[in-house]
């Protein structure tokens, strides 16, 4: 089968995205890759981003298609993303967060890696953090942050085991994600717990942990997306504060109860998740366990430190 035979369905969900959603859509049009379907999902913002994706939808209606919820509300990203899973009739489904924008190749790219590697599900690669885009504001330089070796075919559950927030090795962003349209809905899709009324900073971190679970993943080498820095995401709003805190005890819970509805008994997961959770099955209060896991970050490090030093002598 050629690389551009398959459909892709790109899922896009939005909610006041301001000036970033045009330059999203705008990336999605300028692919290589041209066998796609655009389904702009509207999570009910108030800003005027609806129109935007109306104006594109209505002027590419056999491609580019406008979606919202039952109820036209604001239900975050998680419910949004499913929502387009829901109606997508492509054998891929790309994953594209409205304020990311993606480099003319991602879809050829990956969707070249998931045929010739058919026992793989899921595909992705590292990102560009971009905060160039504002250089009036920016107070960092842009940069592409490791994660796993890629041309790479990792089988579960290797990436859970030594991926954030079990191991060392990075984590990629959704927008990176191109993945088949049935293992997304074999796995039940994305975790609609993780919403504006719970917590949302490991939306991702959830899906990735079913995914790396259940398929073989197939990371590449090449970065073909950017991660938009801006004040304004949660992940700059939280990371590095105690309500980081917060958003892990969630994460950590959910992931407990998923484990033992799915019956997982393999010794190495359950390893891995008192060692780097034990912290969140007690009561303490967040701006404890920060305070906690700031300790053991620097202990670690030390010993690593140390390690390297005796390596040296």
């Amino acid at each position: 089968m050629g690389v551009d035979k398959s459909l892709v369905s790109v899922i896009l969900p939005f909610a006041n995205a301001g000036p970033f959603l045009g330059e999203a859509i705008e990336s999605v049009l300028a692919q290589t890759y041209r066998n796609w379907e655009l389904l702009l999902v509207d999570d009910g913002g108030s800003d005027g981003s609806s129109e935007v994706a109306k104006e594109y939808a209505a002027g590419t209606p056999a491609k580019i298609h406008y979606l919202t919820h039952p109820d036209r509300g604001n239900h975050g990203v998680t419910r949004s993303r499913n929502r387009g899973i829901e109606e997508a009739t492509g054998e891929f489904i790309a994953i594209l967060d409205a304020d990311d924008a993606w480099l003319p190749r991602m879809l050829e790219t990956r969707v070249r890696a998931l045929i010739e590697h058919p026992e793989a599900s899921l595909a992705y690669g590292p990102s560009e953090y971009w905060a160039s885009w504002n250089d009036a504001a920016s107070e960092s330089v842009d940069s592409i942050p490791a994660i796993a070796p890629g041309d790479c075919v990792y089988t579960p559950p290797f990436l859970f085991l030594h991926s954030h927030p079990f191991g060392e090795l990075g984590a990629p962003c959704p927008s990176s994600f191109v993945m088949r349209r049935e293992a997304a809905r074999q796995i039940g899709g994305f975790v609609e717990e993780f919403c504006p009324a719970t917590k949302q900073l490991y939306e991702d971190t959830a899906f990735l942990s079913k995914m790396y679970l259940a398929f073989p993943v197939v990371v590449g080498t090449q970065s073909l997306e950017r991660y938009r820095i801006h004040p304004s995401s949660i992940w700059h709003r939280t990371k590095g504060t105690s309500a980081e805190e917060d958003e892990r005890r969630f994460y950590f819970h959910w992931l407990r109860n998923y484990l033992r509805t799915k019956a997982v008994t393999d010794p190495r997961i359950w390893k891995a998740v008192r060692r780097k959770g034990w912290m969140y099955s007690v009561p303490l209060p967040s701006r404890v366990t920060h305070l906690l896991r700031r300790i053991i970050n620097r202990l670690n490090r030390a010993r690593g430190m140390d390690s390297r030093s005796r390596e040296t002598d």
